[in-house]
Order: structure tokens, then C-alpha cells, then sequence
């Protein structure tokens, strides 16, 4: 197989499209259900074009800009099936970005295909990867900001093309607001492996500052400016350690890459075949990953596929192998061991297998108080608690004057026909807005009906 994806690198890349894009069908076919998150990202969409604020009227800490995107998704009604094959078609167009700049920037001998066809490989490793999440679509702007790190640490005559750097790094915070710390990544992968100058690391800064300030007028008229700036505060700025088992599993699901990157690192340390300019973006690689690390506790949740972006220096580096390994069917057992591992590891994910529903209404008005995220499927969602992980503190602290009037204007904003309590809150929001809760009645074990 190794010497058919080197030899023919076109036919290579539209044979692993073809069953990237089948085994997306077949994920659709298999009876799944969605995962919380990601119907929570649907109904974002949903919110923002019934006219609801980001951040003031729907509480979450998704970038804007994927809040956007999926916003854009809702406006062409495209449903959550669709998901598995959006998310494929974004893995498919970073693959070809990774290819491109290893082969381009002749980083490693000819390979044919297998850039791209080992970036696919990887990014079946679970099922969440069938997701259009923040991190993975942000993820394509930290590529192309690679790439053109790459392009200017080839020789050291920088040029004012590093202004787009700090675009492309400002875009992708905007989806995924850890990947802030990828900024100071670039910063020191050009002071260290090129010639750039004082005044072009400002036009990296200038370039972020665009984005960021065009953003932020944005959000100054629509009255949430300083809701934004929270959600940057606590999603890139606030340090917190992933929990042992949370590591325990991430670790289990990435070990394939992280096994083949290691590997290739350590075949390569040292050797002299390697070419100044491919030692150079190995070591950017490297770079990448130590701020991966500190990027990863800025995490507003550890959903394994928050770390794809640990995937791609992997990768990277775990090439290195079908170039320093010369005996051929050692580079092919490589090849088969890594697809094993993958599909291997892929089968050990736990299905989403759609579960009972709780609730028989159907198309109504509903606010959910915890966090069954799937009933929002059959009905039309009210009020502002898209994440319940955001929401449970503010419910939980109504002894305070300022969240009581928060939660009252949530209420008078957009009030639900039916409210299904699993949590029990509706009972501590009556002790403090009585006049509230008296306008339902109990139907059913959990489930208000509005008078």
C-alpha cells in the first residue's frame, strides 16, 4: 500500500477521500445519537437568527466566530446529519493545506500522497471527530498560519506577507479562543528560524489587532462587548489542569499519533539527512506543541476533540519515518500498524446510542433546567441556557440580588410554554420570584405547563 500512495499521489488522495467520505455515510447510518455539545452548537444557530445577542442572551463561551459559522449552517437549514460530512470536508481541505506545505516547501523527500492520506488517517481515531466543532474548524487557520511560517523560515529574507500570520492566528482564536496561546508560538518560531525584523513582528501584531478590533466594534454596537470580553478572559486566560481520568482518556484516544510523532522524533534527532530548512520546521513543530500544553488549560471543556490540534505536529513528525527507515517493509509494517491502531482505536469508543425520550411534546416551547439537550430536537428551545455547565452556577447562587434580576430577564425575554425541571431548580427560582413560577403547573414528574 505504501509504494501505491507514493507512486500515485492524485489517485492516493481521491482513494482516501472516497472512504473518508464513505465511512461518514456509514457513521450517519448507524443510529447514533448527537452529542450534547454539538446539538448545543445547533441551537446556537437557531438563537442567533431568531435575533437573540451571543453571550447576552444565550449563555455559552464558544468563539464568535463559530457561533457564526454554525449560525450560517441554521440561515441554510442544514440539519445535524449533515455534520459527519461538513466535519470531513474540513479535515479533507486541512489535509490538502499539510500536504501543500510539505511539499512545496520540500520539507521531506517525494512521498507521493502520504502527507495527505495520513493527516485523513488520523482524524478518524473517534467518533467526535464527526463534529464540526469550534476547535476543529479553528484549527484550519492555525495550518495556514503554519504554512506561511514555513514559507518565511525558508530563506532569511522575510517579507510583509507575515502580516497574514497574525490574521490567520487571530481568525482561529475567534473560533476557538485557546488557541490565543499559538500566538507567542509564531512570534518566537520567526525570532528564532528567521530573519524577521522589529518592524514585521508588529505587522504580525497589527494583522491580529485588525481582526480583534473589527470584532469587537461589532460586538460595542450590538451592546455585548464586555460579555465577550469575559468569555476571553475565562476561555483564554483562566489556567485550570485537566482531571486524571479526563487525561486518562484523551491519552488512550490519541495514543496512536502520539506514538507515531515520538517515534519519528526520535528517528530523526540528529540525523544528518535532514535539510537546514526541514530542521527548522521540526523544530517550529515542536514549538507548537509546548504551547500546545499551555493552551490545553485554558480548555473550556475537555472534549477529546478539543486536542485535533495536537494532531497535525504529530503527524508531521511521525513522517519523518517513511524517510529515515529505508528497509521497505519496515516503512510498510509502520504504515499498517499506525491503520490498525487507528481503527483499533476507533472501535474502542463508546457508541452515542440515542436513549428513551423523557418528554411526548412535541414542537413546543420548551426550556430545559439541566442538561437533556436532546428533547430541544422536537421542540423549539426558550431562554438562554444552551450550556448547562455555564447555567448551574447562575441558578445556583440566586441568593444574590444580580443574578435574580439576570434570571427574571431571561424569563421575560423569551418565556417557554413548558419547562422540564430534572434538576430541581425550578422550586429555588420560586422562592425568589414567586410571581414567576406561579404562572405554570405541574403536568407530569419534572414538566411545568405555563396557565
Amino acid at each position: 500500500m505504501l509504494q501505491f500512495i507514493k507512486s500515485n499521489s492524485l489517485i492516493s488522495m481521491l482513494f482516501f477521500m472516497v472512504a473518508g467520505g464513505l465511512a461518514a455515510f456509514l457513521y450517519t447510518q448507524q443510529g447514533f445519537t448527537y452529542f450534547p455539545w454539538e446539538i448545543k452548537n445547533y441551537l446556537i444557530g437557531q438563537k442567533l437568527n431568531q435575533g437573540f445577542r451571543l453571550y447576552k442572551d444565550i449563555r455559552d463561551n464558544s468563539g464568535p466566530f463559530a457561533t457564526g459559522f454554525y449560525q450560517f449552517l441554521d440561515l441554510l437549514t442544514i440539519p445535524l446529519s449533515y455534520n459527519p460530512f461538513i466535519a470531513f470536508g474540513l479535515i479533507s481541505f486541512q489535509a490538502f493545506i499539510f500536504h501543500q506545505t510539505i511539499t512545496t516547501f520540500d520539507l521531506m523527500p517525494k512521498l507521493g500522497g502520504l502527507a495527505f492520506c495520513t493527516y485523513l488517517l488520523l482524524f478518524h481515531l473517534c467518533t467526535e471527530f464527526h463534529v464540526p466543532d469550534p476547535a476543529l474548524i479553528g484549527l484550519t487557520f492555525l495550518l495556514l498560519a503554519w504554512k506561511e511560517i514555513i514559507q518565511q523560515q525558508k530563506t532569511l529574507l522575510v517579507n510583509d506577507r507575515v502580516f497574514l500570520v497574525g490574521i490567520y492566528l487571530a481568525t482561529a482564536t475567534l473560533f476557538f479562543p485557546a488557541y490565543f496561546w499559538l500566538l507567542p508560538w509564531a512570534l518566537v518560531s520567526l525570532l528564532f528560524f528567521s530573519g524577521i525584523s522589529i518592524r514585521q513582528i508588529i505587522l504580525i501584531i497589527i494583522g491580529y489587532l485588525i481582526v480583534m478590533t473589527i470584532t469587537s466594534i461589532v460586538f460595542s454596537f450590538r451592546g455585548n462587548l464586555s460579555d465577550l470580553i469575559q468569555v476571553f478572559q475565562n476561555s483564554a486566560f483562566e489556567f485550570q489542569l485537566i482531571s486524571a481520568e479526563e487525561a486518562k482518556k484523551v491519552v488512550l484516544f490519541y495514543s496512536p499519533a502520539i506514538v507515531f510523532g515520538l517515534f519519528g522524533l526520535y528517528k530523526v534527532v540528529g540525523n544528518p539527512k535532514i535539510r537546514a530548512h526541514a530542521q527548522k520546521a521540526q523544530q517550529t513543530t515542536l514549538i507548537w506543541l509546548f504551547f500546545s500544553l499551555i493552551s490545553v488549560t485554558n480548555f473550556p471543556a475537555y472534549h477529546r476533540i478539543n486536542f485535533v490540534f495536537l494532531l497535525p505536529p504529530f503527524a508531521y513528525l511521525g513522517l519523518n519515518l517513511f524517510y529515515v527507515i529505508k528497509k521497505n517493509w519496515q516503512r510498510e509494517l509502520i504504515l499498517w500498524t499506525l491503520v490498525g491502531a487507528v481503527a483499533l482505536t476507533y472501535q474502542l469508543d463508546e457508541p452515542n446510542i440515542a436513549k428513551p425520550r423523557r418528554l411526548s411534546i412535541n414542537q413546543e416551547k420548551l426550556l430545559i433546567l439541566g442538561p437533556e439537550m436532546e428533547e430541544y430536537l422536537y421542540n423549539q428551545m426558550a431562554g438562554p441556557f444552551v450550556n448547562w455547565e455555564l447555567a448551574k452556577p447562575l441558578l445556583s447562587q440566586l441568593n444574590t440580588y444580580k443574578n435574580v434580576i439576570i434570571v427574571q430577564e431571561y424569563f421575560n425575554k423569551d418565556q417557554p410554554t413548558y419547562i422540564y425541571d430534572s434538576e430541581g431548580y425550578f422550586a429555588k427560582i420560586g422562592q425568589h420570584l414567586p410571581s414567576l413560577t406561579q404562572q405554570y403547573v405541574l403536568v407530569s414528574p419534572k414538566l411545568y405547563k405555563k396557565k
